[in-house]
């Protein structure tokens, strides 16, 4: 059997060795803890960077969000926080780099002057946008009014064209009326010249044309 001193002192070992699991245990999730808050600092330093470069300004930060007493505090661009002391001295330190708790502290700080700036200017790249949308609305009208003009004048084009076969017949009418009178005029011409004492002087058809003389009678003569 074992004496009472050695079971005590098993007890004891047993209970130190428990507390070195337990240590050990607990510097492991502290470790691990401490590597989720640099994640955690540097992604929330890189939104704020991504940000703060989109609308290419520097925020002033209240000293009272700064650990320490201070004059004056920005944030810069690349996320860069510079601090001028009571002294008139400066210090810059990445936003990541900062404690957690301070880190906290200055994003909630810049994020409604954040939110104003990124507002503004969507506001403006939104005014851009309206006004390219009017001009190219405005250049495809002149585009579809100068598509129609050109398609017309083709049309017009394609009828010109036709149009001189049309007017080639008209001499055509016009010389064949002409031989027709040439030929009126040289039967006009010919008929007194014949021995038929009822011939036509004039042209058939015209207006005032000469009627036909009735041959006078001979006079019997007069018995003495």
């Amino acid at each position: 059997m074992q004496s009472q001193g050695e079971q005590e002192r098993k007890g004891g070992n047993v209970s130190f060795s428990d507390s070195l699991r337990e240590i050990q245990g607990e510097y492991m999730m502290l470790g691990e803890l401490y590597e989720k808050q640099k994640s955690y600092a540097q992604g929330l330093s890189e939104v704020i960077r991504t940000m703060q470069t989109e609308v290419d300004a520097v925020i002033q930060i209240k000293p009272e969000a700064m650990p320490a007493p201070c004059r004056a505090a920005y944030l810069v661009s690349e996320g860069v926080v510079v601090v001028f002391d009571l002294h008139g001295g400066m210090a810059s330190k990445p936003l990541y780099a900062l404690p957690s708790d301070v880190l906290v502290s200055i994003i909630q700080e810049c994020t409604p002057e954040l939110q104003r700036l990124l507002s503004e200017k969507r506001r403006m790249e939104s005014n851009k946008v309206k006004s390219m949308e009017s001009v190219l609305n405005e250049l495809k009208r002149a585009q579809f009014m100068f598509k129609s003009a050109k398609r017309e004048e083709m049309g017009l084009e394609e009828e010109a064209d036709s149009a001189p076969q049309a007017e080639m017949n008209v001499p055509q009418a016009e010389n064949h009326s002409a031989q027709s009178e040439q030929v009126e005029k040289e039967l006009a011409a010919e008929i007194p010249k014949s021995k038929n004492p009822f011939a036509f002087i004039g042209t058939f058809g015209k207006t005032g044309a000469q009627q036909p003389s009735t041959p006078k009678a001979k006079k019997p003569p007069e018995h003495q």
